[in-house]
């Protein structure tokens, strides 16, 4: 069981390699929505101008490394009890910070993650999306739960029980997480809310490229490989 406190704090951890084209507007938007919640961007040794941008907004800690192991240094810095992942091209809303404080009200509930949408319209893509976050919601009843690490909340004390993220992995370390912290209470799906990413992975890989990218590394991740290459943003 896993209590929240009347009034919980909030960490945002923002993992960031050049990002200095997209991450001011994460880090404002973050800021305007839930300006009560400590920010943390944790650069792995950007050599743009990522970190003064970032420190514009956010305290910032230098961790070279992969994204699991940014993700983890930036939540050992955190204070909040609760702590969201965030990636340094989605845009989170006021909605789901009060979904996932809502949802962790259970002390059962140690997770929660909800849709993950693309920035830009266009029919194609956008079911696409959806197609990508009914797999997610199928996957509560089937080999998961998997929640996307692009977006996602977790209580500290859990996260830290389980060991946090598994820093040997380069790729599906965020289903990884999510199924051994299901171990240690309910994991939820927000479906009402959703947060916007970017179309950069899409412009770098194609449609298909994208596709057959997440599906190579999700198949090895489940069966027992440890995916040593992925394509997309780290």
């Amino acid at each position: 069981m896993y209590p929240l406190s009347e009034k919980p704090k909030i960490t945002i951890v923002v993992p960031a390699l050049n990002e200095e084209k997209l991450i001011r507007k994460t880090l404002k938007n973050a800021r305007e929505v839930a300006p009560e919640a400590e920010i943390i961007v944790v650069d792995s040794g950007s050599t743009d101008k990522t970190a003064q941008i970032a420190a514009e907004y956010a305290k910032v800690r230098r961790r070279v490394g992969n994204v699991a192991q940014a993700r983890n240094f930036g939540a050992k810095m955190a204070t909040g009890e609760i702590i969201i992942f965030l990636d340094a091209d989605t845009l989170i809303t006021r909605q789901f910070v009060d979904e996932v404080v809502r949802a962790f009200r259970d002390p059962e509930v140690v997770g929660a993650g909800g849709m993950i949408m693309p920035h830009f319209k266009g029919v194609l893509v956008e079911m696409i999306f959806y197609l990508f976050n009914f797999m997610v919601m199928v996957s509560f009843v089937t080999l998961g739960p998997f929640l996307a690490g692009t977006c996602v909340a977790y209580k500290r004390d859990p996260f830290f029980e389980v060991g946090g993220f598994n820093e040997r992995l380069v790729a599906s370390e965020d289903f990884d997480l999510c199924r051994r912290i299901s171990k240690r209470g309910r994991v939820v799906f927000l479906r009402k809310v959703a947060v916007r990413t970017s179309r950069r992975r899409l412009e770098r890989l194609g449609l298909m490229g994208l596709i057959l990218d997440w599906a190579k590394v999700t198949l090895q991740y489940l069966g027992g490989r440890n995916p040593m290459k992925y394509s997309s943003f780290r």
